[in-house]
């Protein structure tokens, strides 16, 4: 057999190979309780929208009552981003590992430090330092795959993985200073106004959203799906919010 033809029957055999191996480990994560919830494409689906939605009116109803009740919120849902981001992206399975703790580590301790300046500085601007943060991620995410070293699969989409979830969890620091200015004017219109329009914009990109993401895998992956678009608006609510409190007076 030449080299050629030894070359072309490892490819034939490895695909069916892949996939059987794919079928037994997507069998094994939807074991448990909750069953094949997640596992068909309409579940999935389904689990991705509950998810999002359930997060947006939770945060718009801590934000309308209380800045320490949305705080905590928003720490649990930097909790979940990072566990569930790699998976969210496909860039766990491209990789060939059931979660990526680096990728996890950067987006959870930029997430928290967002969230803790963002309570320190509530009384000046608890978004002024979000571009440093920001900025020590992206830095910090370029750090990790370099020292991967040369070869290494999927870098590039490594990196983009990483900034991408990193700057999601710190734009969820936004939902904290709308919470803070809807104490600090003591009104709520603000926050049901800017929570209308992100159900708007969210609604006209489900169907992208939906589309973009892996067609399986873990759970963690579609319910982080569903739950990222709304941390990545906080930062945007709270200018718009801003801006039209002193439109309204």
């Amino acid at each position: 057999m030449t080299h050629k033809e030894a070359s072309s029957y490892r490819l034939r055999t490895f695909l069916p190979e892949l996939e059987r191996m794919r079928r037994v480990k997507q069998k094994a994560v939807y074991q448990g309780p909750l069953g094949r919830l997640g596992q068909t494409p309409s579940s999935r689906y389904r689990l991705l929208l509950v998810s999002g939605t359930l997060t947006l009116l939770s945060l718009l109803l801590a934000a309308s009552f209380s800045p320490l009740l949305t705080a905590l919120l928003v720490l649990v849902l930097v909790a979940v981003m990072a566990l569930g981001w790699p998976a969210a992206t496909g860039i766990a399975e491209l990789r060939g590992q059931s979660r990526i703790d680096s990728h996890a580590l950067i987006v959870f301790l930029t997430g928290s430090l967002s969230i803790l300046l963002a309570v320190l500085f509530s009384q000046r601007a608890p978004l002024e330092y979000l571009p440093a943060v920001a900025a020590v991620g992206v830095v910090a995410s370029f750090m990790v795959e370099l020292a991967r070293g040369e070869g290494a699969v999927g870098r590039l989409e490594s990196v983009i993985s990483c900034m991408s979830g990193m700057l999601a969890a710190v734009s969820v620091a936004g939902w904290v200073g709308l919470a803070q200015l809807a104490q600090q004017t003591q009104t709520r219109t603000p926050v049901v106004l800017i929570g209308l329009l992100i159900a708007l914009v969210l609604a006209l990109f489900a169907g992208r959203l939906i589309s973009a993401g892996p067609q399986s895998g873990p759970r963690r992956g579609a319910v982080t799906l569903g739950v990222t678009p709304v941390a990545f608006v906080g930062a945007i609510s709270y200018i718009s919010a801003t801006l039209l409190t002193y439109m309204i007076g």
